[in-house]
């Protein structure tokens, strides 16, 4: 020691720990739990208790931990942080062959934070308590692979999974215990998985019917229910599972793979718009696509639904029917909002049958009719019909129509008046420039440092207009008269001053 005090050297923790008798350990160790009591929680997470592991001890560990903890933001986190080396410890007992040492803690830190979730704010927003979860079900499912004459002790294994696995499906799925199932399905005998699915049933005749995710829970037990029994069930058993818990998709499946073709379309008929979309889907993997056309035709004709065309117009592009996605695309524009990429997909379908010509002046008549300006500007604009485009904005700001040239956004996105003024400042400069200067001042009178940022960018265009048009004097007198209107307003001239117009 004192060899190293010359030479400047000090011991590490470690060195001066091993250094001391097991007498002067454990008087430090009481000394440290007098000043910090909660270090105590540390105790059961250093070695295995004599005799097996009981789970009051634990439970009282992790009470305590909880109880300490407060609920603002940020005390999930300290929580999964204060649990890990708990965890940690039935992680060792695994590797030393006590599992059902290490199940006994699993179960109690797992139904503790199954029960205290919803609690705390964070532990959803930050996935906390999944993340801790999750880590238990993985050693789980070693526990489960590794045990395998203990039966008592496997069903214990496979009750806490199941747990888990309830709970998220009854929260609505909040991706808690999507990876139960899988670990179940493998591990698992045909007996042990003929008790799970009793469970399921339990699950499924308990559920509240008059409760709105009813139908999505009756679903998800449905399908977990016909992997366990995958290989007991006959055709008719599956059928009725499918039945009983909302599952058509996985009926029609079935009944097509059958050859029950008239069965699989009464079920199809059976759901909603949304759902027959998907069913479609499977009638043709079944190579019964002409039954999906009719399916999705005949819903088409009474439902409001525009999926419904959007799949037929897809279908009949696979099938490279043109005609016919032309016919669906110029529906579906008439019936939703129209926006560019529609006119686009209509343009370039209509050109491909020669049928452009006539067909465009009926959506340009119905656009003009509904007074759609700002789509018209964006075509006019996406056709490079550039006068257009400005005797567009015009009218829309003749009419008061703001949506038609943009001063609806403040700061997301440049507007469509901006769109067309750069479009006109090859061809047309000082249309442009009347652009920009009726942008600027709206952005100046909106009196916020990002619109007098945006402004000053704009301010930057006018000028390279002027200078291109030779008209140097003209931007003096603009922008001199607009720094004396607005003399008042510091940040503006701050922001002018950034990008050199100052």
């Amino acid at each position: 020691m004192h060899r190293r005090e010359e030479s400047g050297e000090q011991l590490t923790n470690d060195e001066l720990l091993e250094q001391c008798s097991k007498e002067e350990l454990i008087s430090l160790i009481k000394k440290m739990l007098r000043r910090e009591p909660d270090l105590e929680t540390l105790l059961l997470t250093v070695r295995k208790p004599q005799g097996a592991v009981t789970s009051q001890a634990y439970r009282r560990l992790v009470d305590k931990i909880f109880r300490g903890s407060g609920h603002e933001w940020g005390a999930a986190r300290e929580i999964a942080e204060e649990l890990d080396p708990i965890k940690d410890t039935a992680g060792n007992f695994i590797e030393q062959g006590a599992y059902a040492d290490a199940v006994t803690i699993y179960e109690v830190i797992v139904h503790a934070l199954l029960d205290k979730i919803f609690d705390y704010e964070d532990a959803l927003h930050e996935g906390s308590f999944h993340g801790l979860v999750r880590q238990c079900i993985d050693q789980l499912g070693i526990c489960l692979d590794r045990v395998k004459n203990d039966q008592e002790l496997r069903e214990r294994i496979l009750q806490l999974l199941f747990d888990v696995y309830k709970f998220d499906v009854n929260a609505g799925g909040i991706a808690l215990g999507e990876d139960t199932p899988e670990i179940m399905l493998e591990h698992t005998t045909p007996e042990e998985r003929h008790l799970i699915a009793r469970w399921v049933l339990k699950a499924i005749a308990t559920n509240d019917e008059n409760d709105w995710s009813s139908k999505y829970r009756q679903q998800w037990y449905g399908g977990f229910l016909l992997e366990l029994e995958a290989d007991t069930l006959d055709d008719e058993a599956y059928l009725g599972i499918c039945r009983e818990t909302g599952r058509t998709g996985d009926a029609v499946d079935r009944l097509l793979e059958l050859g029950r073709v008239d069965e699989a379309i009464k079920e199809a008929q059976q759901v909603s718009d949304y759902d027959l979309i998907a069913l479609a889907d499977i009638f043709v993997q079944h190579e019964r696509s002409a039954e999906a056309e009719a399916l999705i035709t005949q819903r088409a004709a009474t439902s409001s639904d525009t999926r419904l065309l959007d799949w037929l117009k897809k279908y009949y592009l696979s099938r490279n029917d043109k005609a016919k996605a032309l016919e669906i695309a110029v529906d579906l524009f008439n019936k939703q909002t129209p926006v560019l990429a529609y006119y686009q997909e209509i343009r370039l379908l209509a050109k491909m049958l020669n049928r452009w010509n006539n067909l465009r002046p009926l959506l340009i008549a119905q656009l003009k009719e509904t007074k759609q300006t700002y789509l018209l500007i964006q075509i006019a604009l996406d056709e490079n019909e550039v006068e257009e485009a400005l005797v567009l904005l015009k009218t829309g700001q003749g009419q008061g129509n703001a949506a038609a040239y943009g001063y609806n956004y403040l700061y997301g996105g440049s507007g469509i008046d901006i769109e067309v003024a750069r479009a006109a400042e090859e061809k047309l400069p000082r249309e442009s420039i009347a652009i920009y200067q009726n942008r600027i001042d709206k952005l100046i009178n909106q009196r916020g440092r990002g619109s007098y940022q945006q402004a000053a960018q704009h301010l930057l265009r006018v000028r390279e207009l002027f200078n291109r048009l030779g008209e140097s004097e003209q931007w003096t007198t603009y922008i001199t008269s607009l720094r004396e209107k607005n003399r008042p307003l510091r940040a503006l001239k701050e922001e002018m001053q950034a990008v050199g117009l100052i």
